[in-house]
């Protein structure tokens, strides 16, 4: 007898009960879909997820999509004979009686599932760990005096070329890896740190790490990150916040300096213009 090969297929229908706004974050994480993805499982039309599966391995795919609050067919390739579907209460019974199968091959929907926590930064420990970065680059001038007095050696013009290179390479992928977490918190890319390189740009795209709140639920890389402790409070919230009313209040208290200065700025930077042109 001839094996009957059914199809998947999705109606922008969500369970009862369910938000379309948490469906389609639950759809994007499943399907790993794009921006033009979701909008054609969205846009009303019959979309098929997966074809030419016999029931027992398309029963799966079906019950990841209940779990995700989405109403799905399952229809007969050449008949069209459409199969029992499972609501999400007849799944949340057949769960306490049974394990679901996994299917195992190549085309496996991914289950939606909590990720580690690393795998977002959150403002308050993007800010914190902002530090560490600051201590590398600051090491990077320092360092080499500081061995010289501590074990009177001197080093030479190689060694130290290399050690401050090695500091400044180690605080700039430093800083793109908790740059890049910190994009995943925004449900973005990480490669979208090489705005970083864009002298201008990457000062509003500083800005925009530091204050853009991030997905306030699970997004694609993982789920929302646990609650900063008080140390990184400390070096991301409280320590700025002090910097920051530190420098308003200095410039506050030396208006005028800083008028004086600001008038003279022109002044200056055309005196070195001319003094540094040559006349030919």
């Amino acid at each position: 007898m001839e094996e009957i090969l059914y199809k998947l297929i999705f109606e922008a229908q969500t369970q009862p009960g369910y938000k379309k706004k948490t469906v389609k974050k639950n759809l994007k994480e499943l399907l790993k879909a794009d921006r033009d993805k979701m909008k054609r499982l969205f846009s009303g039309q019959p979309v098929v997820i997966r074809k030419n599966l016999p029931e027992e391995r398309i029963r799966p795919y079906e019950k990841a999509m209940v779990k995700a609050g989405a109403c799905c067919r399952i229809m007969a390739v050449k008949d069209g004979q459409e199969l029992p579907p499972v609501n999400a209460e007849t799944l949340a019974i057949i769960e306490n009686t049974e394990s679901i199968p996994v299917t195992r091959d190549n085309d496996s929907i991914p289950k939606i599932q909590s990720l580690s926590a690393f795998d977002r930064l959150g403002r308050i420990r993007f800010m914190a760990l902002c530090w560490l970065v600051v201590i590398l680059e600051t090491s990077a001038w320092f360092v080499p005096e500081y061995l010289r007095q501590l074990f009177g050696a001197i080093l030479t013009i190689q060694e130290t070329m290399m050690l401050i290179t090695g500091l400044h390479t180690l605080a700039g992928l430093t800083f793109i890896i908790i740059a890049g977490l910190r994009l995943h918190d925004l449900d973005r890319s990480a490669w979208l740190w090489v705005f970083l390189l864009i002298p201008g740009l990457n000062l509003l795209f500083l800005l925009w790490l530091a204050f853009a709140r991030g997905s306030s639920s699970g997004n694609s890389f993982g789920r929302v990150p646990s609650e900063p402790r008080n140390m990184a409070r400390l070096f991301g919230l409280w320590i700025p916040l002090l910097l920051v009313v530190a420098v308003s209040g200095s410039a506050w208290f030396h208006q005028e300096e800083l008028q004086q200065l600001a008038s003279s700025l022109p002044g200056n930077i055309m005196n070195s213009v001319s003094v540094g042109s040559v006349d030919f």
